[in-house]
């Protein structure tokens, strides 16, 4: 499979602004509609990044433009199912989910104009819990803790997160202050490994 046609999402116009719904990393097959593939793991990070799509109205095919979360992702799983020696299913994605889903590549940018929304949009994704959930939401962030409320208070039977402080894997949900390290600067192998026990 093509890595250029892994990654997928919904851009929607609200507020007069563009948000990012439904993003996904197929791990081998490429979808034809939303309703095809199997979710084996969610990822939640803080904002979509600078991917973008050829036609904002329908759910579809995404161009990176220099995200590097996505790709980043999907070699994680990708080794992580190598290294256990299972076979990807051929519908298989990652769900990414966001603390907000506005589309701004700033992060500060972002949060500034997202936190003149008194209920920012979620996505209805967050809905369906898949057995594995990492966290790489990244450090404590006043801005942004409120936000993660929502998300700790999901129950996957696999939570887990970077632990940038003790440098190791944690296995539950982070707290508002933890640091659970994003996928930028990541040090990849445990999570490769860890990913490998669970799958």
């Amino acid at each position: 499979m093509n890595n250029q046609m892994s990654y997928y999402a919904k851009f929607e116009s609200r507020f007069g602004e563009t948000f990012r719904f439904d993003t996904r990393i197929y791990l081998r097959q490429s979808p034809t509609v939303s309703a095809n593939g199997r979710c084996v793991a969610a990822v939640v990070g803080k904002n979509p990044g600078s991917a973008k799509s050829s036609d904002s109205e329908a759910w579809g095919q995404l161009e990176l433009d220099g995200d590097n979360l996505l790709p980043t992702v999907r070699n994680i799983f990708v080794r992580a199912y190598e290294t256990a020696c299972k076979e990807i299913p051929s519908d298989a994605f990652v769900q990414i989910w966001n603390l907000f889903y506005w589309c701004d590549k700033n992060l500060d940018s972002a949060i500034k104009s997202a936190s003149k929304i008194t209920s920012p949009p979620t996505c209805s994704s967050e809905k369906r819990i898949p057995s594995i959930v990492w966290f790489a939401w990244g450090s404590d962030n006043k801005k942004l803790n409120s936000l993660k409320e929502r998300f700790q208070k999901i129950k996957p039977v696999n939570a887990f997160f970077y632990n940038q402080r003790t440098k190791s894997i944690s296995t539950h949900i982070p707290t508002a202050t933890s640091f659970a390290r994003h996928t930028q600067g990541l040090t990849t192998q445990p999570v490769i490994k860890h990913l490998a026990k669970i799958l």
